[in-house]
């Protein structure tokens, strides 16, 4: 009863342990990837700009369109 005891008590020190280290060691994704190339710190703007809207009226420019059947 008494190493049964014992290896409780040893269990739930070290999940305590393990929490407290991997909780102390977390980062948030906008400090972990903070490079010049990627910024996830602000998720509320759209890549293409805050005014798109998603209305295109033109193919953009150099794009090629055929007509169905050629």
């Amino acid at each position: 009863m008494k190493a049964f005891a014992v290896a409780v008590i040893m269990a739930v020190a070290l999940a305590a342990g393990a929490a407290f280290v991997l909780t102390s060691n977390q980062k948030y994704a906008y400090e972990a990837f903070a490079t010049s190339g990627a910024r996830v710190s602000n998720p509320g703007t759209n890549l293409v700009g805050p005014h798109w809207t998603g209305n295109v009226t033109e193919p953009a420019a150099g794009l090629k369109t055929e007509a169905a059947g050629s």
